[in-house]
């Protein structure tokens, strides 16, 4: 058996190499400083610096955890117990020259950040169990490269802008919280749930999350999106001659696969600007409910279980074009989404901050049009105007959303909702067939149009057979009070009776009135009875051998005919339709 002998040079070398790794490992363990947090706010209380800087450090929060002493009432008063001083606080928060904070490389098991009222917050790299900012006042706050095991709290607080950038976090809630400038979540991951109550955005939200894991929540509920303010536009050679201005008022652009996605009580405020709410993503449920949506609601997503689109206020536009869903128990109702809110939408740009169609976007304007946009810029069409009609693939596109609601609607056996779809689908084809005949002319282009309308008016394009039969009597009525004043081979006799019967009651004789007025009745009804008999047999096309009329009479029993026959044919097509939905 042969042994390897390691030259000399080669066991000088590892025992160096190994020398230099344990002499790193030592270097970097004392270059972490721990510093308690009561310490760091004695600190921001003290100093008469704008600025502080924390590098390399490892703070252990000394004060969450005193304030669970019973005799400590708050933050504040367990700070002050700890440091044995008074602090001096306003509305803003606590009192100090201090207006920003950056920290570099933090190690913390758990730590809440409170009171502090500053203007640039930034934490960058850091390993938490546990992290909390409450009640704090930041004009501009950065969090990135920041994992947190458990759960990044978020209450009670005000921000101006504020950017998480390639964080990575357990759970992460926000409550009561105002983002008075634009909100950012950029390659953030989340791996079980995310939550948002009761917070304000004052400028537009972009939350690109990564949800890890195969049960977790997207939860937002009494929140509020307020107009976006901000105005710059944007020239796009071949959309428009004129610069557009887009707007994204939240836009959720979501990786992996989510449980749950809801969105419940919200208000998206809109202010005339045309401003969008975009969605992105694969859900297994879906839950829009109770919110009011005065911006264009645009979910490109596919929800693989269950769509809940409930008792919204809809003052803007809802865009289903890109929606797909595969489950079969889904739950809509067309009284939320009726009266031509439906739209479609195409994405015209996806990178705002690269140059569009040899158009360059100043430096300057790249920051501020991000916030705006979201990065992502829309059209929309509505079918409207003549222009609408004129983009033929949009057309197919918008008339295809309302069909899939149609089929939707069909599928869980809600008929009126799926009748009234269908009803208002046809409106917008109605509309584009009258825009083929004013543009284009032709009598097959007339036929189309004047046929749609009659569909229309006569049984709402086969749904409503109740209304063919309403406008059908109506027709015999109409009819009956013609040949009424015309004599038939029917009603011969009871014309010239009913004529003398007439003169015999309006001149005064020994037989007074009432007898006279009796036998006056007796013929008008059988007088009105004949022409309703004589319109009715017209109407259906019983036939008649011969007409029993002449003159103008027998010319208009003709055309009634027809009427009769064309209307039966489309009450007994609507019939069947609703008989074998």
């Amino acid at each position: 058996m042969h042994h390897q002998i390691i030259p000399g040079w080669r066991k000088l070398f590892l025992c160096l190499t190994l020398l230099l790794a344990v002499l790193s490992s030592a270097i970097a363990f004392q270059g972490t400083k721990t510093l308690k947090l009561s310490q760091v706010y004695k600190e921001i209380i003290s100093s008469n610096e704008k600025k502080l800087t924390y590098d390399h450090v490892k703070i252990i929060d000394d004060i969450t955890e005193y304030a669970n002493d019973p005799e400590a009432t708050d933050f504040i008063a367990s700070l002050e117990a700890i440091l044995d001083m008074d602090i001096a606080t306003d509305t803003m928060g606590i009192i100090s020259k201090v207006r920003e904070i950056s920290i570099n490389d933090l190690q913390s098991e758990q730590i809440a950040i409170q009171f502090l009222n500053l203007s640039k917050l930034t934490i960058v790299q850091g390993s938490f169990d546990y992290l909390t900012l409450n009640a704090v006042r930041i004009d501009t706050a950065l969090i990135q490269l920041v994992k947190v095991k458990g759960t990044f709290l978020i209450k009670n607080s005000h921000f101006g802008e504020y950017r998480e950038l390639q964080n990575d976090h357990t759970r992460s809630e926000i409550y009561e919280t105002e983002f008075n400038g634009h909100y950012r979540l950029f390659d953030v991951g989340i791996s079980s749930t995310f939550w948002i109550y009761d917070s304000k955005f004052g400028e537009g939200a972009n939350f690109e999350v990564h949800f890890k894991g195969t049960y977790n929540d997207f939860y937002m509920e009494g929140n509020t999106f307020e107009p976006i303010d901000s105005a710059i536009p944007v020239s796009m050679e071949g959309f428009s001659p004129n610069p557009a201005i887009f707007r994204t008022q939240a836009r959720f652009n979501f990786f992996g696969n989510l449980h749950q996605f809801y969105l419940i009580e919200n208000k998206f405020h809109a202010d005339a600007k045309e401003q969008f709410i975009f969605v992105e993503g694969e859900f297994e449920y879906m839950a829009i409910d109770q919110n009011l949506i005065e911006s264009q609601f645009y979910p490109e997503v596919t929800v693989s279980r269950q769509l809940m689109f409930l008792d919204n206020e809809i003052t803007g536009n809802i865009i289903f074009t890109e929606l797909i869903l595969q489950g079969k128990n889904n739950n809509m109702h067309w009284r939320d989404l009726g009266g031509f809110k439906l739209a479609s939408a195409s994405v015209l740009a996806t990178m705002l901050t690269s140059p569009l169609d040899g158009h360059e976007i100043p430096e300057e304007q790249i920051a501020p049009l991000l916030n705006q946009t979201s990065d992502v810029a829309f059209t929309t069409y509505q079918g409207l105007t003549d222009e609408d009609f004129e983009d033929e693939d949009m057309f197919q596109g918008f008339i295809s959303s309302y069909y899939r609601l149609y089929k939707v609607f069909k599928d869980n056996g809600q008929i009126r909702d799926a009748n009234q779809t269908y009803v208002e689908m046809k409106d917008v084809q109605l509309r584009q067939l009258r825009y083929k005949y004013k543009t284009h002319g032709g009598l097959e282009n007339w036929i189309q149009w004047r046929l749609n309308g009659l569909l229309r008016f006569y049984t709402d394009y086969g749904t409503n057979p109740s209304r063919a039969i309403r406008i059908s009597i109506f027709v015999v009525l109409v009819f009956s009070i013609f040949y009424f004043f015309f004599p038939s081979e029917w009603d011969t006799k009871s014309k010239k009776q009913l004529i003398n019967d007439y003169r015999t009651f309006v001149e005064k004789n020994k037989h007074g009135y009432i007898k006279p007025f009796f036998k006056l009745s007796f013929g008008f009804f059988k007088s009105l009875l004949n022409a309703m008999t004589l319109s009715l047999n017209a109407f259906v096309t019983l036939g008649f051998g011969t007409i029993p009329t002449s003159g103008l009479a027998r010319y208009i029993c003709i055309i009634q005919g027809f009427i009769g026959w064309f209307l039966l044919s489309i009450f007994t097509a609507s019939l069947i339709n609703q008989v074998l939905f």
